[in-house]
């Protein structure tokens, strides 16, 4: 089943009098149901912009995002709103929480938007929070707990309403190399196990090891795509060929990743 469909899309800024830069150029591609892409690129590439479209933050000069089917260009004012609400969910590289609500009321914020039942929210928090490893945390506030505890509830507060894609933008850029370990373990079993669909912007080749498929931009074009197999380590070797081509990588957890899982808190509670 195709979650999401981006059909040639090109944006082009400025104009009017202003420079044009065409950031995309006529770029497709599709993500079926429980994969985890990552895209990568050299700065200035198009990844950003192309997250942005994807997540209805930005349109698209032209070409088409279907997600489940919807052409969301069609989608205006409140109906985009619930829309990107209650199918999209978002880990974004500050964490984005409200330092005024504890970590379990900022995960359960997509639930009360939609005015779900008090029954259906306690469940799904002590489920989704238990799976992620941060169920004995759910009292404190954000400032009072670590910055990859912080980024597990944000992961928790994007699955939680249960959306069709997880649109994840740099998630470990502000993590130390232990937490940013966990935080790619974490979204490696809530996509093997749990099904979540992944769509991952990152520069940190460590990080897209993870993922099953990672496309890689170049001037606003698709320039290569590549599949995971067996290895892991394999997979980190030829992400860092590519990117010693291109360009885009941060130059840092360059050092071949363990074959084998690490073992932390959402690997045990999903039974791993």
């Amino acid at each position: 089943m195709v979650v999401l469909e981006a059909i040639n899309l090109s944006k082009v800024y400025g104009g009017r009098g202003q420079p044009a830069t065409r950031a995309l150029h006529d770029f497709s591609f599709t993500v079926e149901k429980g994969e985890f892409v990552g895209v990568m690129g050299p700065s200035g590439s198009g990844k950003t912009t192309l997250l942005n479209l994807l997540a209805t933050i930005d349109t698209p000069t032209s070409g088409t995002v279907r997600i489940e089917g919807v052409d969301t260009a069609k989608l205006k004012g409140d109906k985009l709103a619930r829309f990107r609400r209650q199918r999209l969910g978002f880990v974004f590289q500050d964490y984005n929480l409200l330092d005024t609500l504890t970590l379990g009321e900022n995960i359960i914020l997509p639930l009360v938007l939609d005015r779900k039942p008090g029954r259906v929210i306690r469940e799904r928090l002590n489920d989704v929070s238990r799976r992620l490893g941060i169920d004995n945390i759910l009292h404190k506030y954000p400032y009072e707990v670590s910055g990859g505890q912080q980024q597990r509830a944000a992961a928790a507060r994007a699955i939680i309403h249960e959306p069709a894609i997880l649109l994840a933008d740099e998630p470990t850029g502000n993590l130390d190399s232990k937490s940013a370990r966990e935080l790619m373990e974490t979204f490696s079993v809530l996509n093997e196990v749990g099904r979540v669909t992944i769509a991952m912007v990152t520069h940190d080749p460590f990080a897209a090891s993870y993922c099953r498929r990672i496309l890689f931009i170049r001037d606003g074009r698709l320039y290569n795509e590549i599949h995971r197999g067996h290895s892991r380590q394999v997979f980190f070797q030829q992400i860092l060929d590519v990117l010693a081509v291109i360009g885009g990588g941060n130059g840092e957890n360059e050092n071949p990743p363990p074959e084998g899982r690490e073992t932390h808190p959402a690997t045990a509670r999903w039974g791993r």
